[in-house]
């Protein structure tokens, strides 16, 4: 595999892994009261799949999308990570380490699919 598929690989995974894991931890790590569970996953997944088909297919526009809507789990990992006690400490880097993976690699991916001639 070259390095712009590699790319592609890491950056789907750690998108749907911000997925997977936003609405973990709405549901089940979080510990949170039950009347707050919707609102957090309107909050941390509605927009992580607005881009969400574009992704799956590899377009430019999207990944770029998708960068930007990473950005709220980075925020909110990043918080909870920086704030919290443990366990949640750790959930919270680790949600702000699939965030940033993701962020670098769609740039990565795209400049390179952009720059490699055809």
């Amino acid at each position: 595999m070259n390095r712009i598929g590699t790319a592609r690989a890491l950056s789907l995974a750690c998108y749907l892994g911000m997925i997977a894991f936003g609405m973990a931890w709405a549901i089940r790590l979080g510990e949170l009261p039950r009347n707050q569970v919707s609102i957090t996953l309107l909050v941390l997944v509605a927009p992580l799949l607005i881009p969400l088909r574009g992704i799956l297919h590899g377009r430019n526009r999207a990944m770029i999308w998708g960068s930007l809507a990473a950005l709220i789990p980075l925020l909110h990992g990043g918080t909870i990570g920086w704030s919290a006690d443990w366990p949640a400490r750790g959930w919270g880097w680790l949600e702000f380490g699939l965030a940033v993976v993701y962020i670098v690699t769609s740039s990565y991916f795209i400049r390179w699919r952009v720059l490699t001639p055809q």
